[in-house]
């Protein structure tokens, strides 16, 4: 049976790591934040340009954040951003 013991730590292992401004959106999306390529969730940046600690992307928090995700990855794909 699995328990919250066996989970994977909510901070995602991509916090820190050096990143660019993932290329926007006609409407704005994702608002000047990284991809992050450990949990692929758009990240803010830090001023010395590594993204900044966060938790791991577990779901978009509306219909409109997924709406944009799926617009975003179907115009850009899977790459750096």
């Amino acid at each position: 049976m699995w328990s919250e013991l066996e989970a994977d730590p909510p901070a995602c292992a991509g916090g820190g790591r050096h990143a660019a401004k993932a290329r926007l959106l006609p409407g704005g999306f994702p608002g000047g934040r990284a991809l992050c390529l450990v949990c692929w969730g758009f990240v803010e940046l830090s001023p010395d340009e590594t993204l900044a600690a966060h938790d791991a992307f577990r779901g978009a928090g509306s219909e409109e954040e997924a709406s944009s995700r799926a617009a975003w990855f179907n115009t850009y794909g899977w790459d750096r951003g």
